[in-house]
């Protein structure tokens, strides 16, 4: 058993695709199916089914494939502080990532921090917050960006979060509609149009605001891109509530009015209970940023 099997495993397991595996790790896909086939024998259990869209985890592999996440995290964090005490900088870090706050938020502090930090492999993954939650419970990534949103799934036991920027939630409406005149917009006028449900992570938020106005949203579309959203909001298909870090700078189309009374969600930044060095160093180099920030 080696630790690039172990790693392998861990990949496959968080993408699903051997192929996509092995491009993130730099490897040929037969490599990739080698290494695991390998490990398979060693340990006399099969880790993986798979299958015409994928490959997914049987009990044995999730079961192994926990062990290795701690046996690859302690042994990155004891190359980091081993390396600390010679006075040298090494080692990796993933951070997982909410879509809005990698589109806009996050993109300077990564700058800052390979900057600061050449030595360090920088990892970026992206997924909705339940993904990213997962990836921070089972060490798939060393520290993440999630929403407070309510109704949210809880953070990891023992991790701890800080806030990292408050998002306005914004109406988006077509240019030209009837309500693009206000400055501000009720949720009870939303509610009386089509509305595009964003089931990439805010539903929850977004039924909390409609629940506090008492209004009750007319869902025709459940989507979970922004891009995709916003397009359908474009061609007068409804009319839908993002988070103002999601929006691109440039959407054609759409107008985005902020809501009455006015509503946001934090984003946090969430560090496991013995985070690695460099994850430290992230989150402070990250809230140093933002309180900077105009």
């Amino acid at each position: 058993m080696t630790f690039t099997q172990l790693r392998i495993l861990q990949a496959v397991a968080r993408i699903g695709n051997m192929t996509r595996a092995a491009e993130e790790l730099a490897t040929t896909q037969s490599a990739v199916s080698h290494a695991l086939r390998a490990l398979e024998s060693e340990l006399g259990v099969a880790l993986l089914v798979r299958g015409n869209q994928g490959v997914s985890l049987t009990a044995a592999g999730r079961a192994v494939c926990r062990r290795a996440t701690l046996i690859l995290t302690q042994a990155e964090a004891l190359e980091q502080e081993v390396a600390a005490i010679r006075g040298q900088e090494r080692g990796s870090l993933r951070v997982g990532v909410i879509p809005s706050a990698n589109a806009r938020l996050l993109p300077p502090i990564l700058r800052r921090f390979a900057e600061a930090h050449p030595r360090v492999r920088l990892t970026v993954m992206e997924g909705s917050d339940n993904e990213v939650l997962e990836w921070l419970e089972t060490g798939a990534a060393d520290i993440a960006t999630v929403s407070a949103a309510v109704d949210e799934a809880p953070l990891p036991a023992g991790s701890v979060a800080r806030p990292l920027a408050a998002d306005r939630m914004l109406a988006v409406l077509p240019s030209g509609h009837e309500l693009s005149v206000r400055h501000s917009l009720p949720v009870a006028e939303l509610a009386r149009h089509p509305f595009i449900m964003s089931t990439g992570g805010c539903e929850p938020l977004i039924t909390a605001i409609a629940r506090a106005a008492g209004a009750s949203l007319k869902c025709h579309y459940r989507v979970r891109d922004t891009n995709s959203i916003l397009a359908m909001v474009a061609e007068g298909l409804g009319l839908s509530i993002v988070p103002e870090l999601s929006l691109p700078a440039h959407h054609a189309g759409v107008h985005a009015i902020p809501l009455e009374p006015a509503a946001e969600r934090i984003i946090l930044l969430a560090l496991p209970a013995d985070p690695l060095p460099t994850a430290t160093a992230f989150a402070e180099l990250a809230t140093a940023h933002h309180a900077a920030s105009p």
